[in-house]
């Protein structure tokens, strides 16, 4: 995965001002996660492809677009691993941390789902489903 950052507020000193120019990056997330991390390694020994199996019939093809349940149980892994019980706070330290973007599939152009999103499908679809939660 391919990013571009755009970051106003560089750090260029000049004569004593912050020069406010726009900074770019180029970089791939793949390359800024190290091999020994955590999360590369669950990434690399545990399929989540069970999820969306387990859930197929709680989807409807009407309607608004869902999100997907790999991707909810993939960021709710990330709030267990990391000691985040807020679902508000988990969302906002995704649009900070690389490694969890990698982890998600997210890029920096791609949006985070909501904080409600997750009481949502707790409350709603993956309720009831014991295979879920049994495999968590």
């Amino acid at each position: 995965m391919l990013c571009f950052i755009s970051i106003v507020g560089g750090l260029l000193i000049m004569m004593g001002q912050h020069d406010r120019s726009e900074l770019f990056y180029y970089f791939r997330l793949e390359d800024q996660v190290p091999d020994t991390h955590l999360l590369r390694l669950i990434d690399k020994h545990i399929s989540f492809a069970f999820v969306r199996e387990k859930l197929k019939e709680s989807h409807s093809d009407t309607g608004r677009p869902s999100i997907d349940p790999e991707l909810l149980l993939r960021i709710l892994l990330i709030g267990y691993l990391y000691g985040i019980t807020s679902e508000r706070k988990l969302v906002e330290e995704l649009r900070m941390h690389l490694a969890w973007r990698w982890f998600t599939g997210l890029g920096f152009d791609q949006e985070i789902p909501h904080q409600s999103t997750f009481s949502k499908n707790r409350h709603g679809r993956f309720s009831g489903i014991e295979a879920i939660r049994g495999a968590v």
